[in-house]
């Protein structure tokens, strides 16, 4: 029988003080549907980043270089979660999306925006890197393009990665004492991109979201 699959990958990843962890969940969602309208591959991803441990200054820029890469046998579309482990160390952080290469020099102050959640001309959600959007509300047209995610609008085909999401954070204390311990969760969701139910591509990334929803 097909199948319409979801991945769901998570991935924990040290900041500050504390050391890198690898891939901690992986699970795949599926439900049957028409019987052999098409055959269905296996739609997987991974959450592959370059990190560096930063040092303990006041003002610090340390690498993270956040990708996802499709490791599975079937095109698909990627939308990803980032969450800090502390609400008050996301108010002094700020992203980058230059500079992808792991040898590269810290990118200029210039180019680091905010990480908050909000609608300000100098948060990171306005500043996206080519193929990625975040979703600000609710959208009640398409349910399951929830906001909360920074959404890859291109597809990803097997083998193939998106363009970083972010390069490099950068910390802003008001002084060394106020430095703590963090974690940067980057949490990945993955839909293929044709309906197993009629074989052929789904319009858009937004078509392909919906169709999970419910």
């Amino acid at each position: 029988m097909t199948r319409k699959m979801k991945t769901v990958l998570a991935i924990a990843s040290g900041a500050v003080l504390v050391s890198l962890v690898g891939v901690v969940l992986a699970y795949f969602i599926a439900n049957d549907n028409e019987p052999n309208l098409v055959g269905v591959g296996e739609d997987k991803i991974t959450v592959t980043e370059a990190f560096t441990q930063p040092a303990q200054e006041q003002e610090f820029k340390y690498r993270k270089l956040v990708k996802i890469k499709n490791t599975g046998s079937i095109p698909c579309y990627i939308r990803v979660r980032l969450e800090f482990s502390n609400s008050d160390v996301q108010n002094v952080a700020s992203f980058s999306s230059e500079n992808q290469r792991e040898n590269d020099n810290p990118p200029p102050d210039s180019s680091f925006k905010s990480a908050q959640i909000a609608e300000g001309e100098d948060d990171y959600i306005n500043n996206l890197p080519d193929g990625w959007v975040y979703i600000w509300e609710k959208n009640t047209v398409t349910p399951a393009v929830t906001n909360g995610y920074y959404y890859y609008t291109k597809v990803v085909k097997a083998g193939d990665a998106t363009n970083a999401l972010i390069s490099w954070v950068k910390m802003n204390y008001l002084d060394e004492d106020d430095i703590q311990a963090h974690d940067v969760y980057v949490y990945a969701e993955s839909v293929q991109t044709i309906d197993p139910n009629s074989g052929t591509p789904y319009t858009d990334w937004k078509a392909a979201w919906n169709s999970f929803a419910g």
